[in-house]
Order: C-alpha cells, then structure tokens, then sequence
C-alpha cells in the first residue's frame, strides 16, 4: 500500500482500513488520523470514511477522570504493572481475562494490539486505574457487542484499595463510559461465588441478579469447579437508580456524558 490512496476518488474500504492499521503500528494513532483528514474533506458524506474517522479520534486513547481514580487505557508501558497481577493467580483468576498460560511474550502481545486497536477491531477495552498516580487495578469492558448493545463488566482492585471510594468510582467511569460513549443497552457482570464481597457490591451498586452459571468455571487453588453469579443493569436502571446517579455527581470528565448511538454493527463494511 502506498499513499496514494488518499488521492483515489472512491478508495477501496478494505484497503483503506488495512493501510490504517498498518499506519497506525508503523507510526501511531495521530498519523493515522491525520491520513484520514483529507478523505473526509473530499468526500464529507461518506457514511463508512465518517465512521473511520470517528473511531480514529484520539479521546477513544486519553484517559478519563472521575472523582478519585483515572482510567488509563492500557498499553505495552503497563507491562510491569500487568504482569504482577498476572503472577497473583489468587487476585487474576477472578479477572477471567488473564489466563494463567500467559507468558511475559503473550502478555506484551496482548498489550501492544490493546494499544492500537480499535474498539470495534477488538470489541473491548482494557483500562489501568490510577489513583493519586499509581495503578491500582484493572477495568474492562469485554464481549462488547453493538448489534444487541450488551457488554460485560470486570473490574479488579488491588488488596488495600478494593473496599474504597476508588471501587465506586471505577464501576461509575466504565458504566458511564458504556452506557453514553458506547451506547449499550445492557452491561452484565460475573462474579464468583466465592467472592461474595464483590456480589454484595453489585447489589448495593444497582445490579440485578439474573442467573447462576452451576460449576462454570475451574478454580486451580481449590481444585473445584466454580458457579458464577450473572448480574445486568440495563440503561434505564442506571438512568434512575439513586446510588448511581448520586455517584455520578462527583467531579468527572465531560466525555463520559456525552451519548453516542453506533451503527449495530459497526466497521461492518471493512470486514472481507
């Protein structure tokens, strides 16, 4: 692929999205999205180079404030951080993301394509919490699916900070993030049985249980299988449940309100 392609009258859409990619390993998100600039200007009613270019906006990589914590997407600079919580196996398998195979290589994979995809290319994103400046733990938005707007939920805090206001604020920032910026309808979450703490908060929080998954999972440590709880929220309920909403009072970055309602199945017309 050459440049040129920002010169063809109708450019092939496949072509382009693979030469984006490629733009954007070889030289970063912001060539990518300046590459794009001058598509949009020649054909400004292009409803799939629109879209391209939506998702290419650099506030999909920045991070996000609310209240105590911030969201940082994560990247191949979180690798010490992420690998001491891969070699916790007590902490990580409640995470259900990071599979105890993993190697230090996998991992920096891993990361490396979190950095440079697009959320549609993935259909997730990994977030690193920060509190005051360091990482505290994890948030993921997982199995994000637009056609049926439903996505899952894990969040894990470190020993020390995962009984504090930072919880709160992290479940806040990635449902506001979900519900506004992704337009879902629906965000579940699936805890382990034996880790009741974290099924009484999804109650207190405002999630319904909605089924149990008998025996779903095999837990290494006890040598047993384990269930897994389901609990949902869906829009409406974040919309009016007290507890959130007074939640989502507290000082916060103004993109988490901004609502966005994608394509059900976007980038649809850059699949071969």
């Amino acid at each position: 692929m050459t440049l040129s392609i920002t010169t063809r009258p109708t450019p092939e859409l496949i072509e382009l999205v693979g030469w984006l990619r490629h733009l954007r390993s070889q030289k970063g998100l912001k060539a990518a999205r300046e590459a794009l600039i001058p598509l949009v200007r020649r054909q400004p009613d292009h409803a799939a180079i629109a879209e391209l270019s939506d998702w290419h906006d650099e506030a999909w990589w920045q991070p996000l404030a609310f209240g105590g914590i911030t969201l940082e997407r994560q990247t191949s600079e979180h690798f010490d951080f992420v690998w001491t919580i891969v070699l916790d196996r007590d902490f990580s398998s409640k995470l259900k993301q990071l599979p105890e195979s993993l190697t230090p290589k996998d991992l920096l994979e891993k990361l490396t394509t979190d950095e440079q995809s697009l959320i549609p290319e993935t259909n997730a994103i990994h977030w690193v919490v920060y509190r005051q400046g360091v990482p505290v733990g994890l948030a993921m938005l997982v199995n994000i699916n637009f056609r049926h707007r439903i996505a899952e939920l894990i969040l894990g805090m470190l020993p020390g900070h995962d009984r504090s206001m930072s919880v709160a604020d992290a479940y806040c920032a990635s449902l506001m993030f979900a519900f506004n910026c992704l337009g879902m309808n629906k965000v579940q979450s699936r805890v382990l049985t034996s880790n009741p703490h974290a099924a009484r908060l999804q109650s207190r929080l405002g999630f319904t249980e909605e089924a149990r998954l008998r025996q779903e999972l095999w837990a290494e440590p006890g040598e047993r299988y384990e269930d897994l709880i389901v609990f949902s929220m869906l829009r409406e309920e974040f919309l009016l449940n007290p507890t959130i909403q007074r939640h989502v009072r507290r000082r916060h970055d103004a993109r988490l309100d901004a609502y966005r309602e994608w394509p059900r199945q976007p980038l649809k017309q850059f699949h071969a």
